[in-house]
């Protein structure tokens, strides 16, 4: 006999991890591919700060950077394949949901594009993968960056920060569900915040900046909640992937 619990909408089908592999597969291979091929150098390997935490991480097994640099995107699927067989989901993937997360993914980048302009215009926006010198870089190397920022930094301050938080404050600390993933979201946001440069091009604390930013992970983290792992990653690499195309093609490069 089937088993009736299992979602079978599309709703219920894109938050189940086999299937949220599947749709990030290939961005982690665009990303590890434009790694290797656009941001290398003599001086080391450039990419976002969220990934470096993680190569960080792997340094203390005695993985230097370079001999590390491609288990962070070995380390996502890793915690999607265990998570799916924790789950006990069958091995079954729907070929038509990746489609559909892909559309929904980047109809929720409008809301952020909205907000980045709004409050800040074009300088605030582009500064959602932050790297050093991102303004002088190829579209190929702003484009890798931006996927990047989309996985690394929605499995640090999303998946594992929420996670982490929730736990403590529901598990351990017997608030009510809601109230402990509110918090965690709040939380999470603030780290986000402080994550990205908030000074304006005069060393100047922008409050345009903190808003822009603490909003944006705000609304990251209720993807997140809401929508799962896969569709708020790709909704941020969508993001990021539009501004850093907008501003080469508005003359910015």
């Amino acid at each position: 006999m089937g088993d009736d619990s299992r979602p079978s909408s599309y709703w219920g089908v894109s938050r189940q991890p086999l299937q949220i592999l599947v749709f990030l597969a290939p961005l982690i291979i665009a990303y590890e591919a434009g790694l290797a091929l656009f941001l290398r150098s003599r001086e080391g390997v450039l990419t976002n700060k969220a990934h470096e935490t993680l190569l960080l991480f792997f340094d203390t097994f005695g993985l230097s950077a370079t001999g590390g640099l491609y288990l962070g995107g070995a380390a996502v699927m890793v915690v999607l394949i265990i998570w799916h067989l924790l789950a006990r989901d069958p091995w079954h993937i729907d070929p038509t949901t990746p489609a559909l997360m892909g559309a929904e993914s980047l109809g929720l980048t409008i809301p952020l594009l909205v907000l980045g302009l709004l409050i800040g215009g074009s300088t605030a926006v582009v500064a959602l993968a932050p790297a050093p010198d991102l303004a002088a870089m190829d579209l190929w190397s702003r484009l890798t960056i931006s996927i990047g920022a989309g996985l690394y930094e929605e499995l640090l301050f999303r998946m594992m920060l929420i996670a982490i938080l929730h736990t403590l404050l529901v598990d351990v600390g017997k608030l009510p569900s809601p109230l402990g993933a509110g918090i965690a979201v709040v939380v999470s946001a603030a780290a986000f915040t402080a994550y990205h440069p908030l000074n304006d091009d005069a060393g100047v604390l922008s409050l345009r900046r903190v808003g822009f930013y603490f909003l944006a992970g705000l609304y990251f983290g209720v993807v997140y909640v809401v929508r799962g792992f896969g569709i708020v990653v790709a909704t941020h690499a969508f993001y990021d992937v539009l501004v850093v195309s907008m501003l080469t093609d508005s003359g910015g490069e």
